[in-house]
């Protein structure tokens, strides 16, 4: 199999962050939460799509 160059690069990024919070899950998670507030982006809710779709039987 080709080596995807793309997916490696997500790979080492992944991993390199992973490594800076020791391999913590809850500390990864509550430095996603911090910066998740501090950034003013719009976050998309798909439950609502989800259950707009599940009405219309699609």
């Amino acid at each position: 199999m080709q080596k995807d160059e793309i997916i490696a690069e997500v790979w080492r990024n992944r991993d390199a962050y992973a490594e800076k919070h020791h391999y913590n899950l809850a500390a990864i998670v509550a430095d996603l939460q911090i910066r998740q507030k501090k950034r003013e982006c719009k976050l998309v809710d798909r439950r609502a799509t989800t259950k707009a779709s599940q009405r219309k039987g699609t």
